[in-house]
């Protein structure tokens, strides 16, 4: 896969929490039921309830990813996870995104090829809401 900052730099805090730019390490598009991921802060899962993934201008919740076939995350554009209930101050965050890309298959079991990729970072998150 191609090198790719798979977690932006910046934070910024919404009303109930937290949001992220991440991009896609995969060079081509992919529907979002392709997308799969895992989140923690400061080494705790986060449970999926309080992630969104945004994309396209639209919000979906992370058990909602699986059945949407006709929207795409395209390459160029950077999707927004935002994550309720993280506080004001410093913060690790890693993700391990998965990507099942649906044209390559696995040689030896027929499944869909699925790949994963991982980023932490540490941010400051700030007192103001900027979203």
């Amino acid at each position: 896969m191609a090198q790719v900052e798979l977690l932006s730099p910046h934070v910024g805090r919404t009303y109930n929490g937290i949001e992220l730019s991440v991009r896609s390490p995969w060079y081509r598009s992919l529907p979002v039921s392709c997308v799969d991921l895992e989140l923690q802060v400061d080494g705790v899962s986060v449970d999926e309830a309080r992630i969104s993934f945004c994309v396209n201008s639209h919000s979906y919740a992370i058990a909602e990813l699986g059945e949407l076939f006709d929207e795409f995350w395209f390459v160029l554009d950077p999707a927004r996870l935002r994550i309720a209930g993280v506080s004001p101050g410093s913060h690790q965050i890693a993700l391990r995104l998965g990507l099942r890309i649906p044209y390559l298959y696995d040689e030896e079991t027929g499944d869909v090829l699925q790949l994963w990729s991982e980023a932490a970072a540490d941010y400051q998150v700030p007192e103001d809401a900027s979203t």
